[in-house]
């Protein structure tokens, strides 16, 4: 038997926004110079576009992430080469891709590592270019089996492999913008495996 776990998409809606807001809304208590939180991501991602298949789901995302301290700290690298320190420093994250057409939206955690690429502000006094990527663990409230249909994709799993990649320019030590591009599947463990992938642009704001 098929579980369709259809849910109302007002309802999926709902509980897509209240995770945003819940991500966005925890950061202020743990943010600054003394605290543990390194970033707040900000961006509208184009859903499910299809990079391995079809464009199946439509609509938007709302993503929010927030980004933490390394738990390796910065003394421990300090021997190491420059250009390599970011790879042996690691950095939590929690972040939410919340459908607005009440599809399937999705809550992330994992493993994160930053670069930058370049700090001589090619366009700012204080800009560089920085690339992340990162993955984990995602759940979602998708459909799991399904047959396949013109507006639902079968994810195979409430629980999915969550990769990330994200590309941008550092305004000012503060500000950032970025192309950001996310990819969660069960990498064929189960027989569906449908894939959702989301691209577009984010904001970040670093303290």
């Amino acid at each position: 038997m098929y579980c369709n776990r259809d849910r109302p998409r007002g309802y999926r809606s709902l509980g897509a926004l209240v995770l945003t807001v819940g991500v966005v809304a925890a950061v202020p208590a743990f943010a600054g110079d003394d605290g543990i939180v390194t970033a707040l991501k900000l961006g509208v991602l184009d859903h499910d576009i299809g990079i391995l298949g079809g464009h199946t789901e439509h609509g938007a995302d709302i993503n929010a992430e927030v980004q933490f301290e390394s738990f390796v700290p910065a003394s421990a690298v300090s021997g190491i080469d420059p250009h390599l320190r970011w790879l042996l420093r690691p950095a939590p994250n929690i972040g939410v891709d919340g459908n607005t057409a009440g599809l399937t939206s999705q809550l992330y955690f994992g493993l994160t590592w930053t670069a930058n690429l370049d700090t001589g502000g090619v366009l700012w006094p204080d800009g560089a270019v920085f690339f992340m990527f990162g993955f984990g663990p995602a759940f979602n409230n998708g459909k799991i089996y399904a047959p396949d249909t013109s507006d639902h994709l079968s994810l195979g799993g409430s629980v999915l492999f969550h990769e990330q990649i994200e590309v941008g320019y550092r305004i000012t030590p503060r500000w950032s913008v970025s192309v950001y591009f996310d990819h969660s599947s069960n990498a064929g463990i189960d027989r569906y495996n449908a894939g959702l992938d989301n691209l577009g642009m984010r904001v970040g704001l670093h303290f």
